[in-house]
């Protein structure tokens, strides 16, 4: 019989699985237009800066570069050229159709959220910005269809999706219907 010796200070030892997790092949962040949209509305454009964040941190780790997604997500309206840049890239490299513009829907989206600044009612003009992002999402669904076969895209309602829409879709009713009523009106 033969005895192992087992070194107690040996560093341990595993096997190394070359597997690729199912995540790690989507390319984007990706959300149904249904859900983009709806969100997008009751949470007053913070789901659109969520979006920026989220595929940021999917190119910093596919790519390696050192930026920071928090800071791209947050002046979103200044790096969405840039964001869209990397979809348009993506879907020439993996032959997905596309006929986006990046430049004008960037552009768009910039203008949008400057507006969302005027004053009543010119304001709601910024609830509309994710118009302008539906089709890069469009594309980025496309792209990461084309990478994995078993892709099923974000398009369910988490709770905290439901709370978000039932406490902003209040909020977003009062705005608006505020926005068209004179401030002096008494009742």
């Amino acid at each position: 019989m033969q005895e192992e010796s087992i070194n107690p200070y040996e560093s341990p030892q595993s096997a190394v699985s070359d597997e690729v997790t199912s995540t790690a092949s989507l390319i984007f962040f990706t959300t149904s237009t249904l859900k983009f949209v709806v969100m997008s509305i009751c949470t007053f454009g913070i789901y659109e800066l969520y979006w920026f964040y989220k595929n940021w941190v999917q190119v910093k780790a596919r790519d390696g570069t050192s930026i920071s997604p928090f800071w791209r997500a947050f002046f979103a309206p200044f790096w969405a050229y840039s964001y869209f840049k990397h979809v348009k890239a993506s879907a020439n490299e993996n032959d997905v159709p596309e006929s986006l513009n990046i430049r004008l829907l960037a552009t768009m989206y910039f203008i949008a959220l400057a507006l969302s600044q005027s004053p009543d009612p010119y304001w709601l003009v910024g609830l509309l910005s994710f118009v302008f992002i539906i089709p890069v999402n469009s594309v980025a669904v496309d792209c990461n269809r084309k990478l994995q076969a078993n892709f099923e895209n974000n398009d369910s309602f988490s709770w905290w999706n439901w709370v978000a829409v039932v406490f902003g879709g209040v909020l977003v009713v009062l705005s608006v219907v505020s926005a068209f009523f004179p401030q002096d009106l008494q009742i």
